[in-house]
């Protein structure tokens, strides 16, 4: 047996871990390093951890109280829960009310660390830009109030200053001392006895093996958001011309899993609305998030199906349920082109976008400046697309109040956990202050015979494909098109058994020619870890959909032989497991 210093390039210790340097792994490293300094902390980013996640800024912050007197609240209601921005209502009870009753009591905890950092919440005079969310005929930046002067529809969240978000987060982990590895994989999450104690990764630059030890981990990897192919985009770019960051690619949830961690609603894409030829919500014309659409015979449709509201019907994006209005059979997207009302914009909705679009990821607002600027637009078409897993529910399964996963000393947060955006910040602080207080009880486990059998296994294994000896070679990002397609023609918007089952045994063959995949660099070496990662969710993705025998948050999970929700489904997820090389599909009651 090669010792541990033989096997890898790199051997780091740290005290906590933290894999992934987006909106939850930069605020848990900073508040965890304020709250003791002497803590060694340490980050790794697949990219570079300033300019990773889902963007460069945050549109909004949906998480922030709105009333002063919410901002120190120590109690919420059970009825709050349900009625929250993302809640239990809404999501049709796809979400653990025990965690969201955490999330919703400690809104405000983020906000002292956010200032303290210089992101700007709020305007120079203390006032906030709030967001009317999800009402019928959506206009951020414009709240709609009824004849008694009482807003229409909840107030959503805020519009943030963030244009500058990471460059602001990744700057102030790095001045408090926090070690950061960018352009750096995770490829393995090491364990003994059911605990975390470390975890492998590699450089994708220079292909070096690095194995950290650590006493606690925070998993905040992202979402699987490479599961769909952009269908408006020639290859490659269809793989990559992404609504969310093409760097999160579920690598984080396959590890988790590996590691004895739960995933859970593997089946709950993301279905997402923005305008054709443009894959960004706000950069893609802000189909209804700003402007109402409506049908060649001149209908509104948020007019034409007032039930169809998120915060009466349920639902994740407000457009979408108006998209597929009045069903799956008759949805007015499949059966006609749906314009947005771009050109009839006033100009406080195109400021409003240009806001919006400027805290985003930099393409957003070139986008809007190669359409025209902020006047004579033409209407935009707004499509569907389907994004991947994370955001609203679906991922790595937490099993206490504390974040954990089923693995002790393992956390997880943010998307990767389905539970993105800015609730994020709160998560981050939670966990960092369970951590700081955890860790003082925590005494290193060294690694054993069998922890450097499984390290020597898994750099085998990831570096198999380098220089591979094979007669018919294949290009990972071929057989990720190839199964990404699959998922698109045979998983997609209308699911049932029989194209289900197609599906799975297209995924079979797509495993099968992993064996063919070549890389001759580093950049391509992960081309393939991502590609088998891929195939790995996608089987998933497709069997949970198979045992969901219903529908559920329409579009989201629609089944063509099973239309109707069941109320015998109510509050029950699928969740996946490995016992030994076996995976695990179980039914199991949230709490």
């Amino acid at each position: 047996m090669k010792k541990l210093e033989e096997i890898a390039d790199k051997v780091i210790d740290t005290d906590f871990l933290i894999i992934g340097g987006g909106i939850v792994g930069a605020i848990a490293a900073y508040r965890a390093k304020k709250n003791n300094p002497m803590l060694k902390i340490t980050i790794i980013d697949k990219a570079k951890m300033e300019y990773s996640g889902n963007g460069v800024g945050l549109d909004n912050f949906n998480h922030i109280p709105l009333k002063p007197e919410d901002l120190h609240k120590k109690y919420v209601t059970e009825e709050e829960v349900k009625k929250a921005v993302f809640g239990v209502n809404r999501l049709k009870r796809t979400v653990p009310a025990k965690l969201d009753a955490i999330q919703e009591k400690n809104r405000a905890i983020s906000l002292p660390v956010l200032r303290e950092m210089g992101i700007l919440i709020g305007e120079d005079d203390g006032t906030i830009k709030v967001i009317q969310g999800y009402r019928k005929g959506t206009v951020w930046g414009r709240v709609e109030y009824d004849e008694q002067g009482r807003p229409t529809e909840p107030l959503f969240g805020t519009l943030s200053r963030a244009s500058d978000l990471k460059p602001k987060l990744g700057a102030a982990v790095r001045k408090v001392g926090v070690t950061v590895f960018d352009r750096t994989m995770l490829t393995s999450i090491i364990t003994k006895d059911g605990v975390a104690i470390g975890a492998t990764a590699f450089n994708t630059r220079t292909g070096e093996f690095y194995v950290f030890k650590a006493k606690t981990i925070l998993l905040a990897s992202g979402m699987a958001s490479r599961l769909y192919p952009y269908q408006y985009a020639p290859y490659p770019n269809n793989l990559f011309y992404t609504l969310t960051s093409p760097v999160n690619h579920g690598g984080g949830h396959i590890c988790a899993l590996n590691a004895g961690a739960r995933l859970y609603s593997m089946e709950m894409s993301i279905v997402y609305i923005v305008s054709k030829g443009m894959n960004h919500s706000s950069g893609g014309g802000a189909c209804n998030w700003f402007f109402k659409m409506y049908n060649s015979k001149g209908e509104i449709l948020e007019d034409k199906y007032p039930e169809r509201v998120v915060t009466k019907a349920g639902g994740t994006i407000p457009g979408v349920n108006f998209l597929f209005a009045p069903d799956m059979e008759h949805a007015e997207v499949e059966h006609d082109v749906i314009l947005s009302r771009k050109d009839m914009a006033e100009d406080d909705e195109m400021v409003a976008v240009y806001f919006t679009a400027a805290t985003e990821p930099p393409k957003a607002l070139k986008f809007h400046k190669l359409a025209g600027h902020l006047r004579n637009e033409l209407p935009a078409e707004c499509i569907p697309v389907l994004v991947g897993i994370g955001m609203f529910g679906g991922g790595v399964y937490r099993e206490n109040e504390y974040s954990e996963t089923a693995v002790k000393n393992l956390f997880a947060a943010g998307d990767v956990a389905g539970r993105g955006g800015s609730f994020g910040f709160t998560w981050g602080c939670l966990i960092a202050d369970h951590v700081c207080e955890r860790i003082k009880d925590i005494t290193p486990i060294s690694f054993g015979v069998d922890q450097l059998a499984d390290i020597e296994n898994t750099k085998l294994k990831i570096y198999a494909p380098l220089h591979r000896k094979v007669k018919y070679q294949i290009h990972p990002l071929e057989l990720e098109d190839y199964v990404r397609q699959v998922n698109w023609y045979y998983v997609g918007l209308h699911r049932n058994e029989g194209k289900l089952k197609r599906a799975l045994e297209l995924i079979g063959r797509a495993k099968e020619a992993l064996s063919y995949i070549v890389a001759t660099n580093p950049h391509e070496l992960m081309r393939c870890i991502e590609v088998s990662d891929i195939i790995d969710i996608s089987e998933m993705h497709a069997r949970c959909a198979l045992l969901r025998t219903e529908s559920r948050l329409i579009p989201v999970h629609y089944r063509e032989d099973y239309p109707k929700e069941d109320p015998e489904w109510d509050g029950i997820v699928i969740t996946i497991r490995k016992e030994g090389e076996r995976i695990l599909y179980e039914k199991t009651k949230l709490e």
